[in-house]
């Protein structure tokens, strides 16, 4: 790629570098540069991408190396920028069930990366050890759904539960946060767009439910807001119960795994 000129996005976060570059011949694409691995992961799942929705977009591969990657540019802002920018709850509420409906629909997107075994055996065994290694750390995350719980008593929970949960695997993005998903335009029923793919793979789509809900939890912290109805607009637009089991077990789940 011949490129002119460049400018960092910083709404991905650290993980990789971000940036929108600016072609000799015209036209802007999305370059991210990060750990070779994270990189081929995200090819492969753009490369292998089939977008049967009408209502989302994703990203369009069009170069790439041994540590970066480059996509079409997607235009539009992130749904955690236009929630720092709402200045009303009714703003903010209608981002959340944008969040939401666009959840649902990135399940209509499909791969052609076969389908592995849904199993959580992996998962269990990883995770088993490190909380025998720590079971008495004290968790203090304030979006966590285990906040001021030890390691040891989630876990237990986890397990007693874990046979009541019937899984529901679905082709998932895999990093469900409200920087990873755009709106073009200011309203909120415009088309929307996701990005950051590598995590993306074949999982119960619940996880990221329980992703969206951690996200929205920061994202209000950050602003100076409750969460509270706003995680209620986002789970009503993907017609989930609060109060399931199902949620419940998935968010402590995911916490778990994301803090050990």
């Amino acid at each position: 790629m011949d490129i002119s000129s460049t400018s960092p996005l910083t709404f991905q976060g650290g993980a990789s570098k971000v940036e929108r570059c600016t072609l000799s011949t015209g036209g802007d694409v999305l370059r991210k540069t990060g750990v070779p691995a994270t990189i081929a992961r995200e090819i492969n799942a753009l490369q292998n991408l089939v977008n049967s929705s009408r209502i989302v977009k994703t990203p369009q591969l069009v170069a790439s190396g041994d540590n970066w990657l480059a996509t079409a540019w997607l235009e539009g802002k992130n749904l955690a920028e236009l929630f720092a920018a709402a200045t009303s709850e009714p703003e903010r509420i209608a981002i959340c069930e944008r969040f939401g409906s666009l959840l649902c629909a990135s399940t209509a997107i499909s791969s052609r990366t076969p389908e592995s075994e849904s199993t959580y055996d992996t998962v269990f065994d990883t995770l088993e050890a490190a909380v025998h290694a720590g079971a008495d750390r004290v968790i203090s995350d304030p979006d966590s759904f285990i906040d001021g719980h030890s390691l040891g008593d989630v876990w237990r929970d986890v397990i007693a539960d874990a046979g009541s949960v019937v899984p529901e695997i679905r082709y998932c993005q895999g990093d469900w946060c409200l920087p990873n998903v755009m709106m073009h335009g200011n309203d909120a029923s415009e088309l929307g767009a996701i990005v950051d793919w590598s995590e993306a793979g074949w999982l119960d789509w619940r996880f990221c439910l329980a992703d969206g809900l951690w996200s929205i939890g920061y994202n209000s912290r950050l602003a100076g807001v409750n969460p509270a109805v706003f995680r209620m607009a986002f789970l009503n637009a993907c017609d989930v119960n609060e109060n399931s089991i199902e949620v419940a077990w998935h968010r402590k789940l995911r916490a778990l795994m994301s803090l050990i």
